[in-house]
Parts: C-alpha cells; sequence; structure tokens
C-alpha cells in the first residue's frame, strides 16, 4: 500500500485492473485504492507479471503493507512475503481521479457496531495541535483499538526525548483495563440515552431487505462520508445557527461588474468568494471558530484553511484553499474556481482535501433554502449558504423587495456557546451587507 501523503496511515483497495497471470508493463495501472474520498490509480513500478493478490477488493490495510507480487512469470509465490513498501514504490505520481457511477463490491467483513473514526483526523491533531510527535505506525495502531486521543498522549513514551513508540501503546494496550479510568472517562451520560449516545444495533436488525427490494452496493467514496458524518456527531455538540443576509449591493456589484472581472481575471464572479472574504475577516476576528479540540485543550490555529463543498456525481468533496487569510478578493476567486473545476474533472489528490480549518458549503446553487451542516472534523465549525431569493423586507419603515440569503452557521458547542455564534454568524453578515462598492 503506497503512501498518499504525510497524514494518510491506510487506503483501502477499490478494483484490480489485472489478474493473477496475466502480464502487465511498467507504469501501467495496477490497482485503484481510495483515501480520504479521493480515488488514485497506482501504476506497476516495472512490467512483469502478477504473481499473486494478497489484498482483495474493498479491504482496507495500512501504507506499507504487501498488497501482491510482481515476477518474470517463471514461477508463482507460494507464501506472502515479509511485508514491505518496495513492492510498490514507484518515483511517478500516480494518476488520479474520481471513480464515476461505478459501484465496487467489497470483500464480505463481519458487521462492525459502530465505524472506526478515520485516522486522518486523529493524526492531523495528533501531529500538530498536542506537540507531540507520533509515528503513523502509532497513529494507525491507536486507530484500530479506538484509543481517545486524551488517553493516547498519556501513555509514557520510551523514545528519545520521551517519544511514544509503537511498543509503548502495544504494551498499555495489553495492560489497559476493560474501562478506561477514571480521569480519563467522560462525565456519565444522563440515565436515558440520546440518539447521539445511544448504540446502534447490529446491522441486520435496521432493516431485512424484502424479496423485491434492489441492492446496490455503497461506493468508497460513500463509505467515507457515512462514516466520517456519524463519527462528527458522536464526537461534538452540534447547534446550529441562522441569520437572513440582505445581498442586494452584491447582487448588483456582480451585474454591474461580472462580465469585466471574468474578462480581466480569467474566472466567472459567483457569490462564494464574497462570502468566503467576509468569512475569513470574521475568522480573524474570532479565532475560536478556526481552531480544534485537542482532548481537555483548544488549538486555535494560526491560518486559515478554507475548505468549499463541491457535489459531484460521486458525492460531496471539499478540496481546500491553503492560507487564504492571506488572499485577496481576486485571490479567492481565482483559487476557489480552480479547486472547483479541478474537482470536477477529478483531478484532485489526498493532499488537496486535507487540513481544512473552516468549511463553506452552499446547498443553495441547488434551491435549497437553508439547511443543517454537519462539521467535518477536527473543525469545530462550517458554514451553509441558502438559496438568494428575493423578499419583500423592512427598509427605514418601509416595504422593499430585497434578496434574501439564508446562512446557517453549525458550531462545536463544547468549546463555543450560543452567543459567541450568533456574534460571528452576524459579523459575517455585517460584512456581506456593508460590502465596499469601488
Amino acid at each position: 500500500m503506497p503512501q498518499m501523503g504525510e497524514s494518510i496511515t491506510e487506503g483501502t483497495i477499490v478494483k484490480w485492473h489485472k489478474k493473477p497471470g496475466e502480464r502487465i508493463g511498467r507504469d501501467e495501472p495496477l490497482f485503484e485504492i481510495t483515501t480520504d474520498k479521493v480515488d488514485t490509480e497506482v501504476p506497476a513500478p516495472a512490467a512483469g507479471v502478477l504473481e499473486r493478490i494478497f489484498v482483495q477488493e474493498g479491504e482496507t490495510v495500512a501504507v506499507g503493507t504487501v498488497v501482491a507480487t510482481l515476477g518474470n512469470g517463471s514461477a508463482a509465490e507460494t507464501a506472502a512475503p515479509k511485508a514491505s513498501a518496495a513492492h510498490f514504490r514507484s518515483s511517478h505520481e500516480p494518476k488520479t481521479f474520481q471513480r464515476k457511477a461505478k459501484a465496487v463490491t467489497p470483500a464480505p467483513q463481519p458487521p462492525r457496531a459502530a465505524p472506526r473514526p478515520p485516522p486522518v483526523a486523529a493524526e492531523a491533531a495528533a501531529r500538530e495541535e498536542s506537540g507531540q510527535k507520533l509515528s503513523p505506525a502509532v497513529i494507525s495502531l491507536a486507530n484500530r483499538h479506538r484509543l481517545p486521543m486524551q488517553e493516547l498522549l498519556s501513555i509514557p513514551g520510551s523514545g528519545a526525548g520521551g517519544r511514544i513508540t509503537k511498543k509503548d501503546v502495544q504494551a498499555y494496550i495489553e495492560r489497559r483495563p476493560a474501562t478506561p479510568p477514571q480521569a480519563l472517562q467522560a462525565p456519565a451520560p444522563p440515565p436515558v440515552a440520546t440518539p447521539a449516545t445511544a448504540p446502534l444495533p447490529p446491522p441486520q436488525y435496521l432493516y431485512r431487505p424484502e424479496p423485491d427490494d434492489k441492492l446496490i452496493p455503497m461506493s468508497g467514496m460513500r463509505q467515507q462520508i457515512a462514516n466520517h458524518m456519524i463519527w462528527s456527531q458522536q464526537i461534538s455538540a452540534q447547534v446550529t445557527s441562522f441569520t437572513e443576509c440582505d445581498m442586494h449591493r452584491i447582487v448588483r456589484h456582480r451585474n454591474e461588474h461580472g462580465a469585466h472581472f471574468e474578462e480581466a481575471e480569467g474566472v466567472p464572479l459567483s457569490f462564494t468568494p464574497f462570502v468566503a472574504e467576509a468569512t475569513v475577516r470574521a475568522l480573524k476576528e474570532f479565532p475560536i471558530f478556526n481552531a480544534s479540540v485537542v482532548g481537555d485543550q483548544i488549538a486555535l490555529k494560526k491560518h486559515v484553511h478554507l475548505g468549499i463543498a463541491v457535489a459531484l456525481k460521486e458525492g460531496l468533496i471539499v478540496p481546500v484553499i491553503r492560507d487564504a487569510d492571506e488572499a485577496n478578493f481576486v485571490g479567492l476567486a481565482r483559487s476557489i474556481h480552480n479547486v472547483a473545476e479541478k474537482a470536477r474533472r477529478h483531478g484532485l489528490v489526498p493532499e488537496d482535501v486535507q487540513g481544512a480549518t473552516f468549511t463553506i458549503t452552499n446547498p443553495g446553487m441547488f434551491g435549497g433554502l437553508t439547511g443543517t451542516p454537519m462539521i467535518a472534523q477536527p473543525q469545530v465549525a462550517i458554514l451553509g449558504l441558502g438559496a438568494i431569493q428575493k423578499k419583500p423586507v423592512v427598509v427605514d419603515d418601509a416595504i422593499a423587495i430585497r434578496p434574501i440569503m439564508v446562512l446557517a452557521l453549525t458550531f462545536d458547542h463544547r468549546i463555543i456557546d450560543g452567543a459567541t455564534g450568533f456574534q460571528f454568524l452576524e459579523r459575517i453578515r455585517i460584512h456581506l451587507e456593508q460590502f465596499d462598492l469601488p
């Protein structure tokens, strides 16, 4: 399994392009993997014959795991070789794309009561926020045993400078009591379980298919989204606030200057850059929304890495604009257009969808009046944009027709109170309504 990015610790094989015994040329696509909703073709590092496959379609394995062997065809392997990443290491960047409507039937796996948290979020929190450098092997082992981040970071490290090693984690797991130490447990839940805390019944009890049902498998991307959203709800207390924003100044500016802007800058003038600029300004004033929760601490991010949700046929994907706080309006407009186009032509790589600190999603482009977007961990807030619709409003004690957009802000109530949430949302509204026309 190749390393597709610094924070990628595992991947799922979704398709083999060759069968055992078939020949393959150097750099010819050998198999396809999915990581963080991005599908990638992995090329063969050398010409030869695919002798044996050890990891089947639908299986998830850690980076560095041997997934198959190539040979000259003179003899087939009879046993799995020692784990080595050298089998499929290549100096060539793999060709990346999103799967189009083709679903892959995963290999049968035993049902799990709850999805495993995606390792990317755990690793990002551990590496970037805690100050404790953890290796991918440590992160992967902790995720397999569902160790909470606070508990993982409490393990005494025997490595250089007190670094936590894989042996430290393994030893801790072996002597770990059935119930986590009292000091690391969350406060006792109320007697009556709520939907967020109640354990899910086994999958077979949720619904039994009828004979005339048509069963279709979830794509790898769909499973990634499902697991991450359930995990996000289990982790954070999510609250959504709403406000209406008068967009008449921005609509007028776009109508008057849109054609000239596209001619001068080479990208169309959409409403998203206006919202992005207003949001980045508000994040500088309210840094608690550009943060992550690490145990009982809050990590405030130095820069704003803005996630822009893009709807594809296969599902929603969120490419990231790095250092959005350092870009001007034109820079934001170009970046938003470029990442959206890159996503639509299936050109994203794993690094393009990692590291967002705040996300903007726009269901309004599909006619949605509003919605309650869900936080993408380890972020603590997300902004949803509704459709811009003309409505009668009171302006200076008179009724006027104005283009109104509903803004929906979902935030993590663990670290953000309702008052702060509304203040931040109002600040975005004010920045939009007071947009300074040139």
